[in-house]
């Protein structure tokens, strides 16, 4: 018989991550274990802000099979929709068995039927499952493979796939591949993050990204300016952000970071009415030029929605090395 706890409120975030610290020690890889840890610590702080906005509840199972901790949670801002994260659990089985905890209690006290994971809270946190169990690049999740096993076991079924693809020469490559934009857009001027005026810039940039992005996928609401500060870190360069600008307004923005000799390449984005008319190539240029400068020999375009504009119109011969999936149940 499983033994099985569900923490009190007030004490769940400590009890959290002192039952995830005891499962990464057991059961993750040494690659990825340092990764795992880091991230729940700064995650499960009291002074994240994203607990502003979160009802949760942690469940807990220890026994002879093994542990496994997950915590059910709701977004005060996307209400219809149930979410689990804070993810670990030493075999499938019984990481099966308290995802469907977590999904009952979603059920029976909110009425939710809908649920999707793994997402620790709001989307500038690590979430999605890595097919792999290792680590290539900031950001992207660390997992054992298990975890993928464990959510289908509770009945999950894959929502979303997302994809990392590796460029390499791609400064020699993107000379023949970046298409001019149309000529009714050449007024419009790229223009560096300015440190100088770094809070400004970053909440034009944060405000972009709410706009641009509200609704990429069901469980992602616009985040707070106060989250997403709080996760800028590690994950946030301003020598690699752009900004698209037509006649003194910002329109558009890429955001990248370098990493071992390799240029991250994170998120591009337009406004709608923007779209379509070969504008990347115009954020893109002055990326690859920095990178360039820095001697940043190779291209990661990372986490990639699969189907995507992005990963529809991606390079030729840029080699997808790296797959991600989310995962949804309705009960």
């Amino acid at each position: 018989m499983a033994s099985s706890k569900v923490a009190a409120p007030a004490s769940d975030l400590q009890r959290s991550l002192k039952q995830l610290t005891a499962i990464t020690n057991t059961a993750y890889n040494d690659q990825i274990r340092h990764v795992a840890l880091n991230i729940w610590q700064k995650h499960l702080n009291p002074d994240n802000p994203q607990w502003r906005y979160l009802t949760r509840k942690s469940f807990y199972i220890s026994n002879k099979s093994g542990s496994a901790h997950v915590m059910a949670m709701i977004d005060s801002r996307l209400p219809q929709h149930g979410i689990v994260g804070y993810f670990a659990c030493t075999n499938s089985a019984v990481g099966a068995e308290v995802l469907t905890e977590a999904c009952a209690w979603l059920k029976k006290e909110h009425n939710l039927h809908d649920v999707y994971g793994p997402i620790n809270g709001t989307l500038p946190n690590d979430y999605r499952l890595n097919v792999d169990d290792d680590y290539v690049f900031p950001g992207e999740p660390v997992n054992p493979r298990w975890h993928i096993d464990a959510f289908r076991e509770a009945g999950f079924n894959i929502f979303n796939r997302y994809a990392s693809g590796k460029l390499k020469y791609y400064q020699i490559l993107l000379k023949f591949a970046l298409r001019k934009p149309h000529k009714d857009f050449a007024h419009l001027t790229v223009r560096p993050f300015n440190n100088s005026d770094y809070d400004q810039d970053f909440k034009i940039y944060h405000e972009l990204r709410n706009q641009i992005f509200p609704f990429q996928s069901t469980y992602c609401p616009a985040i707070s300016l106060e989250e997403r500060i709080y996760n800028s870190s590690g994950k946030f360069d301003p020598a690699y952000t752009y900004f698209l600008n037509d006649s003194g307004k910002d329109i558009g923005f890429v955001m990248a970071y370098p990493y071992k000799n390799q240029l991250v390449l994170k998120t591009i984005g337009l406004l709608p009415a923007y779209r379509g008319k070969r504008l990347t190539s115009l954020l893109l240029d002055p990326i690859h030029k920095q990178a360039a400068r820095d001697q940043l020999h190779t291209s990661i375009y990372g986490m990639v929605r699969v189907g995507n504009r992005v990963y529809k119109n991606k390079h030729p011969m840029a080699k997808v090395f790296r797959n991600y999936v989310t995962m949804h149940k309705h009960s």
